[in-house]
């Protein structure tokens, strides 16, 4: 029944997400990252946590150290085999400022290719960590499934209230904030909520 299958995976859903929530409780007081209800991760920056240097894809010494204490616990978050089955992708999302490059070249297509460099160095520096190679072979079969890198350009830039310029009020880009990394996970329940509302 797709019905209650959609409803079981909502479910997961939002049990990832308190998780998420519980785990990195310290994190999210100190203003370290936000977690969305939908599980997506994102890193906060500011002038003494850079993730990435403007016009960069190479992750910053704070970035590294932000990742260092995050991904072993995400890891083992969604390791989880009650959440495992019912994920469809961990995407590591890169997005970028609005900066035009030097070269004249065009704005949006730049910045696609750098971010979708962040979204790669990160996901290297997560396929490298002990925490992903001391994963059993089928989880970590699982995990290469998985795990995407995506790059957005600058289609989702925040302003300084982290809110996405392209639907907010507030039309003002904050460079420096809309240059990061998400980690997003989907579950299927995005899918069948689709087919459920086509079939009606």
């Amino acid at each position: 029944n797709f019905v209650i299958q959609a409803f079981q995976y909502r479910y997961v859903q939002d049990e990832i997400y308190n998780t998420l929530l519980a785990e990195f409780e310290d994190e999210i007081v100190n203003n370290d990252i936000q977690i969305a209800p939908d599980g997506t991760v994102r890193f906060n920056t500011n002038d003494e946590r850079l993730l990435f240097e403007l016009g960069e894809h190479s992750l910053t010494q704070e970035m590294k150290n932000t990742l260092d204490w995050f991904i072993p616990r995400y890891i083992t978050i969604m390791s989880n085999p009650d959440y495992l089955d019912y994920i469809k992708e961990i995407r590591i999302e890169g997005h970028t400022d609005t900066v035009p490059p030097k070269s004249g070249e065009d704005s949006y297509t730049f910045n696609l290719r750098l971010s979708s460099l962040r979204a790669i160095e990160v996901l290297r520096y997560v396929r490298s960590s002990k925490a992903y190679n001391i994963l059993d072979s089928d989880t970590k079969d699982r995990f290469d499934f998985l795990l995407t890198a995506t790059g957005m350009s600058f289609s989702k830039a925040l302003n300084s209230e982290n809110e996405y310029v392209y639907e907010s009020d507030t039309k003002d880009i904050d460079l420096e904030i809309s240059r990061r990394v998400e980690f997003r996970v989907v579950t299927s329940s995005e899918g069948l909520m689709e087919e459920i509302f086509t079939m009606e």
